[in-house]
């Protein structure tokens, strides 16, 4: 009996069948890289994006909300922490009813108002006459005109109190003077000129008759003399004659005055001695002239 059931043990343990293995637990993925950060915007990236920023806004002011969609988000590319370009970019997204609140008093536009002044005044920031607009159905800021009513959200602010004019007290009025009797006055002499007057008047006579270097002599002691017109008078005289001295050299040396050349060149050192034209144009004759008298 014994060895009877030992047989069917086994036979039972021959006919089950066997447990397949465990499944190996799936692979857990790798967690996908961060994208870097943006680098940080240069000074001349954030300069640019203030300037194109700031173009939204006179597109917002005529009207051009589609243009200043697509500028607002190139200033935003530019940098994107520009304070304006989101405040503008706030203002074209929110809803003005929530954000300003359905709370209003009416305010007349005056003579000298914008829409930026008064959103300036009762909102804290001239930037927002956007939303101000939106809030009142306004497609055209700029074209918001004296007389027209508008919208302010918030509650009324109180009148200013006006204050009563002081009664002035009365005072007797004075009795009018008795006018003074007429007092005969000598004609007055006309001022002798000073002596810087006189330079001056004289350097003007000279310079009109074409002596420059006898004006320019005048005008240098009137300048002396403490006439302030006279300095200025002198530096434009001085130019006048070391052009004319600069046009007699050239012409000199065409003519192969080589001492003529020298001589006038000397006169336009003497009027300005830092010409190094010239300095290097006499010392041009000077060899020329050492040539010629070799030969």
């Amino acid at each position: 009996m014994t060895a009877l059931v030992a047989a069917l043990a086994l036979s039972a343990c021959a006919t089950k069948p066997a447990e397949p293995p465990p499944e190996p637990p799936a692979a857990t993925p790798a967690p996908a890289p961060a994208p870097e950060p943006p680098p940080p915007p240069t000074p001349a990236m954030q300069a640019q994006s203030q300037k194109v920023a700031q173009g939204v806004v006179e597109l917002l002011e005529a009207g051009n909300e589609e243009q200043a969609r697509a500028e607002l988000q190139r200033a935003l590319t530019l940098d994107p922490a520009n304070k304006l370009a989101l405040n503008l970019q706030k203002q074209m997204t929110e809803d003005p009813q929530a954000t300003l609140g359905r709370e209003s008093f009416p305010y007349v536009v005056r003579s000298g108002d914008t829409l930026s002044r008064i959103a300036g005044r009762f909102l804290g920031d001239i930037y927002s006459f956007h939303i101000l607009a939106r809030y009142n159905n306004i497609k055209v800021p700029r074209q918001v005109g004296e007389g027209t009513t508008l919208r302010i959200p918030g509650k009324a602010p109180p009148p200013e109190p006006t204050r009563p004019p002081r009664p002035s007290p009365a005072r007797p009025e004075p009795a009018p003077e008795p006018a003074p009797p007429p007092v005969a006055t000598a004609p007055v002499a006309p001022a002798e000129p000073s002596a810087g007057e006189k330079a001056f008047r004289a350097a003007e006579a000279s310079a009109k008759a074409g002596n420059l270097e006898r004006a320019l002599a005048d005008y240098k002691q009137a300048a002396s003399l403490g006439v302030a017109a006279a300095g200025p008078k002198a530096d434009a005289t001085s130019k006048r004659l070391v052009d004319t001295h600069s046009r007699n050299a050239r012409s000199a040396l065409a003519r192969q005055d080589l001492d003529g050349a020298v001589k006038s060149w000397d006169k336009v050192l003497e009027l300005d001695p830092s010409n190094e034209t010239a300095r290097l144009e006499r010392q041009k004759a000077l060899r020329l002239k050492e040539k010629v008298n070799a030969l």
